[in-house]
């Protein structure tokens, strides 16, 4: 019985051995434990590079604001230092101009001490002919008073203005005559009111200076008529907007009124600059600038066909202008179009009114007469240099444009004239 039970058990252990499954082994406990490791190293990989990238835009960003702190510390101290030089040039100034009110009361104190002088001891009498001048009054009482017996409308009863100026090749004395000083850029405003223009031209209406024979002042233009065809077009115009200007011109009308000299008008058809007479008044002309401001210009002296000598000029920083007619100062003031610049790109023409860059001329207006020594600057001419020009000298330098870039139009003519005396 022992015997059979025994194989029987070894039978039933074998048969359950065989119905149970195997317990996993070590490998294959391991597998999935090592990939869940492989991915947790892998997204620590990526969290490292995005925390690094995101610490290399901080530091770039850092960076900016510091270079803006920094730039903004430099500007601000910058700043400062402007203020500082604004304020020691504000002081320096107030004392010129201190400096300058006292000089003008002891010029004041000068002259009349001057005016009580008998003749005998008169200190700016002229010197005899042949003689040695005295003193520098003398030389230029000698340079500036008018040959000949002086007319009574000439006379004025203001004092001698006396202004000293430092150039760079030593003293230089200038002195100012007429009716009123002749304004420049470094002088008080004028003041601009109708009072100082009736004052000036007063004197036109009195005998015109005799001026030399001008020469050389290069081509004359003939504007035989009033015609819509007759013009002269200045190329290639203004390449650069005008904070100052003067223009010069040698002019002979026959006509009753002095017609058109110069329009300017820019691309949207407005008048930047124009010099033009007026059918309703013909002894005054307007100086157009910025198409709506003007203002009155006598100019019956240029309406006796003879050839006279004008110049207009204009500075916006102050807004001064001043106008001469055979050198003599017949109009200024300031105030006007002050800060103004006169725009570029627009047309330039001479003798003819014009509307539109693009729109025909019109007879309406137009001038009648000769132009010669025509030329225009950039900057505003001192006093000397407009006489220069009056006396037949030749141009001062560098103009912007003249009547050699004039190309003309219809009947208008180039006549070629030594003296402006002799031509036809």
């Amino acid at each position: 019985m022992a015997g059979t039970v025994l194989p029987l058990c070894l039978l039933l252990a074998a048969a359950l051995r065989g119905g149970l499954p195997e317990a996993p082994g070590p490998a294959a406990r391991t597998g999935p434990v090592l990939q869940r490791l492989r991915m947790l190293e892998e997204q620590f990989r990526r969290f490292q590079e995005v925390t690094l990238s995101h610490l290399q835009s901080i530091a770039r960003n850092y960076n900016i604001s510091y270079n803006i702190d920094r730039r903004f510390q430099v500007l601000a101290e910058q700043a400062e230092a402007a203020d500082a030089a604004r304020a020691v040039l504000g002081a320096e100034l107030a004392r010129l101009a201190a400096a300058g009110r006292r000089l003008h009361r002891r010029v004041k104190r000068l002259e009349g001490t001057v005016g009580g002088l008998t003749p005998r001891h008169h200190l700016l009498t002229r010197p005899e002919a042949g003689a040695e001048p005295h003193s520098p009054w003398d030389t230029v009482r000698s340079q500036h008073e008018p040959r000949g017996p002086v007319p009574p409308s000439t006379a004025s009863p203001r004092p001698l203005k006396v202004r000293q100026r430092l150039w760079e090749e030593g003293h230089r004395l200038l002195v100012e005559t007429g009716t009123i000083g002749m304004p420049t850029e470094d002088t008080e405003p004028l003041r601009d009111a109708q009072a100082v223009t009736a004052a000036l031209s007063a004197t036109a209406t009195g005998p015109q200076e005799q001026l030399g024979t001008a020469c050389d002042v290069g081509p004359v233009l003939l504007f035989p008529g009033a015609s819509a065809s007759n013009a002269a077009v200045l190329r290639p115009g203004l390449r650069a907007g005008l904070w100052a200007l003067s223009l010069c011109t040698w002019v002979l009308t026959p006509a009753p009124r002095l017609g058109t000299v110069l329009y300017y008008a820019s691309e949207d058809g407005d008048s930047k600059l124009a010099v033009h007479g007026q059918d309703r008044d013909p002894g005054s002309a307007r100086f157009v600038i910025g198409d709506t401001a003007f203002r009155e210009l006598p100019v019956t002296p240029l309406l006796d066909g003879k050839w006279h000598h004008l110049c207009l000029i204009w500075s916006s920083g102050r807004g001064q202008y001043r106008f001469y007619v055979d050198r003599r100062l017949l109009a200024a003031g300031s105030g006007f179009q002050q800060g103004y610049e006169i725009p570029a790109g627009g047309s330039l023409v001479l003798g003819q009114p014009q509307g539109h860059v693009r729109a025909g001329f019109s007879p309406t207006g137009a001038f009648v007469g000769r132009l010669a020594g025509l030329a225009l600057w950039n900057r505003a001419l001192m006093p000397g240099e407009v006489a220069s020009m009056a006396t037949g000298q030749g141009l001062p330098c560098r103009p912007l444009l003249t009547l050699a870039n004039a190309s003309l139009q219809g009947e208008v003519q180039g006549v070629a004239c030594t003296c402006l005396e002799h031509c036809p």
